[in-house]
């Protein structure tokens, strides 16, 4: 039912709803947009409530029931779908803006802090907007026929000779670029590091980096509830604080208390290897896509260069990579390895402390020019989150790439290649990876 406020201002006239509607079908058949149906749902949602005045609908808990089927008691803390995906759109609207700037249609903006929806009407073009008015006197007289201004024979020589001169510097000027288009070796040598990523930055399209996702199980609102009653907090504790529930005492909790959560929680690993990646692309200044979860599709690695972060908890790693030498096998599981697939005798297997800890892992790099989707990919992924963690400091690593391409072929930054990398862990912590084996092709 709409608010009291909005049935009495009409924000957007009745006669120009049909157009702010056909440009949101068009904003949603765009490229930023056609490829993610949550960002598609979300956004239609808001636009088509936001011109009803619909504001109880624009809530958090509401979208979070009516758009993306959670529960009527679901916890916003702890499931920032809503929040998450509207940040998303607003990164996705400005994008199409940005390659849509004509003027002479509606904008739909959707602002910071808020789920409702704002809609500016066109911009009138300056040359149709009424100018002042000017009062001409007739003229009475005849206007004199202007005076013709000459110039001295010694100053036209002065002129010519300069055009002379501006052109003789603009032919030495163009002979000298084609002396280093035709003798590359004369400019400076690019690094080891501006080779490896020389690839992924060659296209303008921004570069979309991906983080894997982990499922995980949270206790429901009911069975938190039903659990503070029975352990009450100490004196001293924050009441608002979440709580951890001991081992033993989820042995008294049943199925039902629990919930699946998907696409909302990343590890400290995952999330230092994307926070790497996107401080590199942005040291670049070039524009990167942050996706997270299942929020990408085919079509999106075949339109530019991509980041795939994160091995067992992400399964467009694992899709891009089976093929390769090196790959990962085993999930989750007590068999979990990177295998040689050139090579039955060799495996490589983590180190598991007393306390379930990594205390080994492995990581592998694979960077590949020709990939299945036929644009440029890059893997960054650990057999744990520990592994990822510092495979991404290799890979943003000038130093360490510097070293690792002092024995590559000669023509390396025209190949594929997979790194694979070892490091030592202590707290989930690694250590500087080492390389183990590399190959290329």
């Amino acid at each position: 039912m709409a608010s009291l406020h909005n049935s009495l201002l009409e924000p957007v006239p009745v006669a120009a709803r049909p157009q702010i509607e056909a440009l949101m079908e068009d904003i949603l058949r765009s490229a930023p947009f056609r490829t993610s149906r949550q960002c598609q749902d979300l956004f239609r949602y808001i636009v088509g409530h936001s011109l009803a005045g619909s504001d109880d609908s624009l809530r958090e808990r509401v979208i979070g029931i009516d758009v993306f089927g959670r529960a009527p008691d679901y916890d916003t803390a702890e499931d920032p779908v809503v929040r998450l995906r509207a940040a998303d759109v607003r990164k996705r609207l400005a994008q199409y803006y940005q390659a849509n700037s004509e003027r002479g249609q509606w904008k739909i903006e959707i602002p910071t802090g808020s789920y409702k929806a704002q809609f500016h009407p066109p911009e009138i073009p300056l040359a149709e907007r009424p100018g002042p008015v000017r009062l001409v006197q007739p003229q009475t007289e005849p206007l004199a026929p202007p005076e013709v201004a000459t110039l001295s024979p010694n100053v036209g020589a002065s002129k010519r000779r300069r055009s002379w001169l501006v052109a003789l510097l603009a032919i030495c000027l163009a002979a000298a670029l084609a002396g280093l288009a035709r003798f590359p070796g004369t400019s400076a040598a690019a690094s080891p590091f501006d080779l490896f990523w020389e690839p992924v930055l060659e296209t303008p399209r921004p570069v979309l980096v991906c983080a894997g996702s982990n499922r995980v199980y949270i206790l429901s609102q009911e069975a938190r509830s039903r659990y503070r009653k029975s352990h009450p907090r100490p004196e001293d504790g924050t009441p608002n604080l979440e709580t951890l529930v001991p081992r033993e005492d989820l042995k008294k909790f049943t199925g039902e208390d629990f919930i699946p959560v998907k696409d909302t929680y990343l590890t400290i690993g995952d999330a230092s290897a994307t926070a790497q990646i996107s401080s590199l692309l942005t040291s670049r200044h070039h524009a990167y896509d942050l996706r997270f979860g299942s929020d990408l599709s085919f079509g999106d690695l075949r339109e530019g260069s991509a980041v795939l972060i994160g091995a067992f908890n992400n399964s467009w790693t694992l899709n891009m990579t089976d093929n390769l030498r090196f790959v990962f096998e085993g999930g989750e599981t007590a068999e979990m390895q990177v295998r040689d697939r050139f090579d039955a005798s060799r495996s490589w297997r983590p180190k598991i402390s007393g306390n379930n800890r990594f205390s080994e892992d492995y990581a592998i790099i694979s960077r590949l020019l020709d990939s299945k989707t036929g644009a440029v990919v890059v893997t960054i992924a650990g057999l744990d989150h520990t592994g990822t963690r510092a495979a991404g400091a290799f890979a943003t690593s000038p130093e360490l790439l510097a070293s690792l391409m002092k024995d590559a072929p000669r023509d390396w930054n025209k190949k594929n290649l997979q790194i694979l990398l070892h490091t030592n862990v202590v707290n989930d912590i690694p250590s500087t990876p080492t390389v183990v084996a590399t190959y290329y092709w």
